[in-house]
């Protein structure tokens, strides 16, 4: 997991986590618009530190830029990129969305034997048969 400083916060990426979508997590202000390095309109200046491409970018980049559309870092980096400006004043800013446990992280719970007897009450009253009803409208 790297860590990423901007002018205002750092933070860390989370794995399998693009460093566009790490800026968005905690509240920065990056343009975008096709987050697969063809426009490069979210090129920042890397000011310190290394990434990789997952994709090689189509857009120009200059030395000093990185399309974070596309990368992830290599090390820890450091990037000039400004929070949105109404977060500019929170000095508490962490992650804006934290991050969540994948879903099917834990095995799913074992049920109790009170919650199995349950269902199979369930079972045995949804065999009884159905009642339809008609409704008449005059």
């Amino acid at each position: 997991m790297s860590t990423v400083r901007s002018q205002h916060i750092g933070f860390n990426l989370t794995p399998h986590e693009t460093l566009l979508e790490g800026l968005e997590r905690t509240g920065h202000e990056v343009e975008y618009q096709c987050r697969a390095g063809y426009c490069g309109l979210c090129r920042v200046r890397l000011l310190d530190g290394e990434v990789s491409y997952l994709e090689q970018p189509l857009a120009f980049v200059a030395a000093d830029e990185i399309l974070p559309c596309c990368c992830v870092p290599k090390s820890d980096i450091r990037v000039d990129c400004e929070l949105r400006p109404e977060l500019r004043d929170w000095q508490g800013q962490e992650d804006m969305f934290p991050v969540q446990q994948p879903l099917f992280a834990e095995e799913l719970p074992v049920p109790t034997p009170a919650v199995a007897m349950k269902k199979a009450r369930r079972k045995k009253s949804s065999k009884l048969p159905k009642r339809t009803y008609t409704l008449s409208l005059f």
